[in-house]
């Protein structure tokens, strides 16, 4: 009895322990996936952080205002994997952005790749 008890117990704990981990992550079921928008925009902020990576960008738009646009990207672990480093975009970068975009929010996306005015082109998702 005393076995199935500890046995029990450990299950719970590892329960606990792990239930955190599966909340504090998301679905990207907000994005469409099957949509590839591509837009130019001049970098603002790039922040080269946890959980997500994310990059603010301004883009002009044909009467010549500006709008305020946001990318997500992934975790810096996978990022740094791809070729993205925290310096990859920098401050008034005129970046070609490829996002998904999100299903509610025309100025909110899923970063696919940005490419810089160097010719690189950085790759995000596929």
């Amino acid at each position: 009895m005393t076995k199935r008890w500890m046995t029990a117990a450990m299950a719970g704990v590892a329960l606990v322990a792990t239930a955190g981990v599966a909340s504090a992550h998301h679905a990207f079921s907000m994005y469409d996936a099957n949509k590839y928008t591509k837009i130019t925009g001049t970098v603002k902020t790039y922040r080269w952080a946890n959980p997500h990576t994310m990059v603010d960008f301004a883009v002009l738009t044909a009467d010549g205002k500006e709008e305020a646009w946001t990318a997500e990207l992934s975790p810096i672990n996978m990022l740094g994997r791809k070729g993205w480093a925290s310096d990859s975009l920098k401050t008034g970068d005129k970046i070609d952005f490829v996002i998904h975009p999100n299903r509610e929010n025309a100025h909110y996306g899923l970063l696919v790749s940005a490419a810089r005015p160097d010719g690189l082109v950085l790759k995000d998702k596929d």
